[in-house]
């Protein structure tokens, strides 16, 4: 059987986004005046939907959580989406794919909005038939 189609993550599979979210993370518990937790603490934010870790972590409601994720987002939009970089031989692995006629597709929880956003400004979007995201909120 040939392959005809293959679906890539984002964060932590095409891209190293660890440091924006986690300084998005940081900006938003500063603004609210939580503590700012260790590393280990912080790198659950990359990869689960946000409004679920903040409620985790902080032990707060939905409501609270929904606030978090905008104060997250203030940050996250103008620097942290950037403060990202793509792993080494990602562009020449979906260069090759897209050569020999695979179609590509990237599916994320990260809002449809900021993926399309990230592999335009990585310059990875040229390579994907479809990129796909969670809904914004």
């Amino acid at each position: 059987m040939k392959t005809t189609t293959v679906l890539f993550d984002l964060d932590g599979t095409l891209t190293d986004s660890g440091p924006g979210i986690m300084n998005s993370v940081k900006y938003a518990l500063e603004k609210v005046g939580e503590p700012i937790p260790d590393v280990d603490e912080l790198r659950k934010f990359i990869g689960p939907p946000l409004k679920g870790q903040f409620m985790e972590h902080c032990g707060i409601d939905e409501e609270k959580a929904a606030e978090m994720v905008t104060l997250y987002r203030e940050y996250f939009t103008v620097t942290g989406i950037f403060e990202n970089s793509v792993y080494d031989g990602v562009e020449e692995m979906l260069k090759t794919l897209k050569q020999a006629g695979i179609k590509i597709a990237m599916a994320t929880s990260k809002p449809e909005k900021f993926a399309k956003i990230i592999a335009d400004h990585f310059g990875l979007a040229q390579y994907f038939d479809v990129i796909g995201g969670g809904m914004y909120g």
